[in-house]
């Protein structure tokens, strides 16, 4: 587990020092960019590791093997523990050893593979929540510095970013968006999803225009029917 969370650390440093040279310093730290990419490594890693394996074992070989990288940068143990977590039980929509997936498919007669696709691509929306637990612990209520108005921010941020993200890969809302409309609401969400309250508002009022030519062309067609 530590030989693991040190490959990673390592790898994330030398990506983020790489990629944190093309970006202005106001944007992003070299701290925060080691720590995004660590913990996308971790992810991919927690979700290869959680194939086929059943909820508790998976718990204990995630925290065993995976989150020791979170808390080496600086993340709280308890935070870390829920996302190597989640994204261990990720594995059970993912293709190819998707059994949640798979045990659906044989109950409904349906194709496994497909099924698994398709469970995949309407779970890709839930992938961003264990990000909002390291850069907004106050989710998790029980963190450190929990104050009701930080999760208030955070989790209607997140309720509001996740419908958005999951409309999005869905190209479907009230009504079947665009492709501009997709692009505007995957960048609003993830501007909802990001901590703080300005960000939220910026996302809200990108994703304005396509939910009011949504409602207007729902009841259009309601009308016509």
């Amino acid at each position: 587990g530590f030989k693991l969370s040190t490959i990673i650390t390592g790898a994330a440093q030398a990506v983020a020092g790489g990629v944190g040279s093309w970006l202005p310093a106001a944007l992003v730290s070299t701290q925060t960019l080691t720590l995004l990419v660590a913990l996308t490594m971790t992810g991919l890693v927690c979700i290869l590791l959680g194939c086929g394996i059943p909820t508790t074992a998976n718990y204990i070989i995630m925290v065993t093997v995976a989150a020791p990288t979170l808390v080496l940068l600086g993340v709280e143990p308890l935070v870390a523990h829920f996302f190597v977590f989640y994204y261990g039980v990720l594995a059970d929509i993912t293709p190819p050893v998707a059994l949640a997936a798979y045990a659906a498919a044989g109950m409904a007669g349906s194709d496994p593979f497909k099924t698994g696709n398709m469970a995949f691509r309407l779970g890709m929306a839930k992938v961003l929540v264990p990000f909002v637990f390291v850069f907004s612990p106050s989710l998790l209520i029980v963190a450190k510095g929990f104050t009701g108005y930080d999760f208030v921010v955070t989790f209607v941020g997140c309720i509001l970013g996740i419908t958005l993200l999951a409309a999005a890969l869905s190209k479907w809302f009230l009504v079947e968006m665009t492709r501009a409309e997709q692009a505007l609401c995957l960048l609003a969400a993830l501007l909802m999803i990001a901590p703080g309250l300005v960000p939220t508002l910026i996302g809200l009022l990108l994703a304005v225009p396509m939910l009011l030519r949504h409602v207007v062309a729902h009841r259009r067609a309601a009308q016509a029917v």
